[in-house]
């Protein structure tokens, strides 16, 4: 098939399997550290467990604790944990490998290239883990409503008015996090936030091939605006132009309500996936340093 209109296929090689991660060299890296000025951190993960939020229709995260007993005086006993998860439930990175369409992956590979024994192109292992600098668009705030609407969509005038707002720019290789509210309301309102979710859509896909996005976040199930009800296999799917076609990673699940708390827009953010081989996405816990 014919490349997508707005892609980023063969950028970085025929053979690439990193996608924007590219864009991480280390003079931004060293660039995005001089961020940290107070040594103060902010933890992006939300809670991992039965309870916390995942997709609608994945199965719930199971943990169970076995541990040893011995009475015997000086006995030493140990606990340890056995978990049972879908890896892309709470906070978690989809790998560019993660979504594709027309049978066709990232870098225009086979979808055959996808089998029950994981992904033989583009899996999380590959990524080492995301360093730089973290921008963060309150876009709750910036409008004066508690929470962004369900399906709303987070527009490029949106996203850019905010950054403006907030007296920051959008750079090549930042991690963009979007706060939609959406994280408030599950905490809330759990039968509305099963609806769907506000974000971005297809239409801010150029934008980010233009902003040079390393990554997108959101405090929502799947960072793109959607109503599940709605929703179609044939829908238009940010999944899709960003992972597939950019190469550009999402980041889904976050807590972003201590940062927009405290006003931070601008950090060094750091975090590294679990090294789930052949995974198509894995569980994350991202830190922001001011």
């Amino acid at each position: 098939m014919n490349p997508p209109k707005i892609n980023n296929w063969g950028r970085w090689g025929a053979d690439d399997q990193l996608g924007a991660l590219h864009l991480m060299t280390p003079e931004r890296v060293l660039t995005a550290v001089q961020l940290v000025k107070r040594g103060k951190i902010y933890n992006l993960a939300v809670p991992l467990e039965k309870d916390g939020p995942q997709f609608p229709t994945f199965h719930k995260t199971w943990c169970v604790t076995h541990y040893t007993n011995n009475q015997e005086p000086g006995a030493i006993n140990f606990a340890d944990d056995l978990v049972t998860m879908e890896t892309h439930s709470g906070t978690h990175i989809d790998g560019i490998g993660h979504c594709w369409t027309d049978n066709t992956m990232w870098n225009g590979q086979s979808a055959g290239r996808v089998t029950s024994y994981g992904l033989d192109w583009a899996g999380i292992h590959n990524v080492p883990g995301l360093v730089g600098r973290g921008v963060m668009l309150d876009l709750p705030r910036w409008k004066g409503v508690p929470h962004l609407g369900l399906g709303e969509v987070a527009t490029v005038e949106m996203m850019e008015g905010c950054a403006q707002a907030q007296g920051i720019d959008i750079r090549p290789a930042d991690i963009l996090l979007l706060r939609t509210g959406w994280y408030t309301v599950f905490q809330k309102d759990r039968a509305l936030w099963e609806q769907g979710e506000p974000g971005p859509d297809t239409s801010c896909t150029a934008w980010l091939q233009a902003k040079d996005v390393l990554a997108l976040g959101a405090d929502n199930a799947g960072v793109e605006a959607m109503v599940l009800a709605k929703r179609t296999a044939t829908s238009p799917r940010l999944h899709t132009t960003a992972l597939r076609d950019l190469g550009v990673y999402l980041v889904e699940h976050l807590n972003l309500e201590d940062l927009a708390r405290d006003r931070v827009y601008e950090f060094l953010f750091v975090a590294a996936p679990l090294k789930l081989t052949r995974a198509t996405g894995a569980p994350f816990a991202p830190l922001a340093m001011i």
